[in-house]
């Protein structure tokens, strides 16, 4: 019976899947490999099936595995927020919840948003990690955090999702250049001129490829960088243009640095989304943030715009 509370094996297993590697895993758990081993082949005997299937690109999970998986990782995150629901029934909210953000918002909207819930609740410590939209998915299905804040793309059935703010995504110019005062953008303006895209898995990027449609395969070459921050002192400079935020470009386009393109066509309004998994119950300091920050739903006087 002991062996059955014992969670250290499922804990060993998580970071095996999630490192693709025994060696990693070892590391990350300071012992040594053998001994991961060890655990691993306790839990598959117990289950009776490989969990893993070994390849030269790494452990890959086997369909037992995605399942035990699935479940593990339900367990910790029911596990991790105990104290939150202790805290709950004497009517308090505090400790730390993680909220994952696409780096648009991340950086634009979401610390804002965690300011008026810090002041709401100082006793809570929520905490911001930053990855792209197809990673805060990730981390949201893997039970890593609670709650994620991203772009609109394609999502899981098995997310939900509420509004939270918008902005425009536009093509946009070095202020010294004339395309920007151009109206109606053809091939022809577009078939010397570099574009800066973000990365792929990126919401900005999906967006892009959208708004611009068959016009991409007019530039003379697509150039990725995954950082919005480099992508507009690159088009500061003169190197070519770049699809970004309203939000990102606020303060260049206010000082004469940056031009939004006045072809109506090459500019959309995008919406922002707070999204969590439908079938986990949030708890204590996370169900306090998610109901935070859908006050800044569309029509709300905390709705954040362009």
């Amino acid at each position: 019976m002991s062996e059955d509370f014992n969670l250290y094996p499922l804990h060993v297993f998580r970071l095996i899947a999630r490192s693709g590697s025994v060696t990693r895993a070892a590391q990350e758990l300071h012992i040594s490999q053998p001994a991961v081993s060890s655990h691993l082949r306790s839990l598959e005997q117990r289950f009776g099936e490989p969990l893993f299937e070994r390849t030269p690109r790494g452990m890959l999970l086997t369909g037992t595995g995605e399942a035990v998986l699935d479940q593990v990782n339900r367990l910790f995150a029911l596990y991790d927020e105990i104290p939150a629901m202790a805290d709950a029934t004497r009517g308090q909210v505090r400790g730390e919840v993680l909220v994952a953000a696409s780096s648009t918002p991340g950086a634009y909207c979401v610390p804002e948003l965690l300011r008026r819930f810090q002041d709401k609740y100082p006793e809570a410590c929520p905490t911001l990690i930053i990855g792209d939209s197809a990673e805060v998915l990730q981390w949201l299905r893997e039970y890593r955090v609670p709650l994620g804040v991203v772009g609109e793309m394609i999502m899981d059935e098995g997310i939900h999702r509420q509004e939270i703010g918008a902005d425009e995504l536009r093509l946009v110019t070095a202020a010294g250049d004339s395309l920007h005062r151009v109206r109606k953008i053809g091939g022809s303006h577009l078939h010397n001129r570099t574009l800066f895209l973000r990365e792929r898995g990126s919401s900005t990027r999906a967006g892009a490829e959208a708004l611009l449609g068959d016009l991409i395969s007019a530039f003379r070459r697509i150039v990725e960088v995954s950082n919005a921050e480099a992508i507009k002192q690159a088009v500061v400079s003169g190197l070519g243009l770049g699809v970004l935020s309203s939000w990102a470009t606020r303060l260049e386009e206010k000082a004469g640095f940056l031009r939004p393109v006045q072809d109506k066509h090459l500019r959309q309004q995008r919406r922002f989304y707070l999204v969590r998994r439908q079938d986990r119950v949030l708890t204590g300091s996370a169900a306090a943030l998610w109901e935070c920050l859908t006050i800044c739903r569309p029509g709300g006087k905390h709705f954040i715009g362009p």
